[in-house]
């Protein structure tokens, strides 16, 4: 008969496998990229087998699903730990730059989170990705309203929505490198460029309406 203690240290072994089998993959992408995360160099690396992972994540999908939930989640902290400014113009260009920064600094982690699910042909993302990117877009949406004047709650919600939609496609661009070192233009810039332009279009467009 299976007792509630046997219960309980099935879920913790269950939760401590979970972990760690998220851990040694999302070091194996930081440090070998997109092309390396398979089933079985997973369980290489995690000194696991196969059946584990599946048996945990029932889809490698849901386990890269719930590799970007990570790196969201990492995002949001950084976004969420800046000491905001008064002016939420000036906030909101602090956001890309930590957007920009954090790319630049995990390229292959975030190179996961676009190729899965921000891309033209992305698939869905899961429930708890959405959840994580509505905590961002709650974020620009406090320094973004202030800006662009009266607006109905739906066309608020339309206007962060397309903001996080540029800024993410963005971010494919950000993965690259393909910019002039001597032009005196760095992917950040033009991060804070799309976002820039964006807020005065706008603010342009509710004056002519």
């Amino acid at each position: 008969m299976t007792t509630l203690k046997d219960m309980r240290l099935k879920a913790f072994v269950r939760e401590e496998t979970k972990n760690l089998l998220l851990k040694c993959g999302r070091k194996l992408v930081a440090e070998k990229g997109i092309e390396a995360l398979s089933a079985r160099k997973l369980a290489f690396a995690s000194n696991s087998s196969v059946g584990v992972i599946y048996n945990v994540f029932a889809t490698m999908d849901n386990f890269v699903a719930e590799l970007n939930v990570l790196t969201l989640q990492e995002l949001y902290g950084q976004m969420k730990s800046l000491v905001l400014a008064k002016n939420p113009f000036n906030n909101l260009n602090r956001y890309a730059d930590i957007l920009s920064a954090y790319i630049e600094a995990n390229p292959n982690l975030w190179n996961l989170l676009y190729s899965r699910h921000l891309c033209a042909d992305a698939k869905k993302s899961s429930i708890a990705e959405a959840r994580i990117i509505k905590k961002i877009d709650i974020l620009i949406g406090f320094q973004l309203l202030p800006l662009i004047g009266n607006m109905t709650a739906k066309e608020k919600r339309l206007a962060i929505k397309v903001l996080e939609m540029s800024l993410f496609a963005l971010s494919g661009y950000l993965l690259g490198n393909k910019l002039n070192a001597k032009s005196g233009i760095n992917r950040g810039s033009l991060c804070k460029l799309l976002m820039n332009t964006y807020v005065a279009g706008l603010a342009s467009l509710k004056r002519v309406s």
